[in-house]
């Protein structure tokens, strides 16, 4: 079966692809519908537990990405 795009999307929305793209997606996803106007090593961390991620498996790029997403 021929993937569309849409139905890559919605599995990488719902984490069943854990590509490094699809976690930053869920986290950033995560941390915009939240309260915070600063992210601190500790909020980053409890967002990665609430996204069911590994916090130290982002690298220093991954981060940047993430702050670019958050910023747009």
């Amino acid at each position: 079966m021929k993937m569309e795009p849409w139905m890559l999307a919605a599995m990488e929305e719902e984490g069943i692809l854990d590509t490094t793209e699809s976690k930053l997606n869920r986290l950033s996803s995560y941390l915009k519908d939240s309260d915070l106007t600063y992210v601190g090593n500790e909020e980053f961390v409890q967002a990665c537990d609430a996204c069911d991620l590994d916090p130290y498996s982002f690298s220093d790029d991954d981060l940047l990405d993430l702050q670019r997403k958050l910023n747009d």
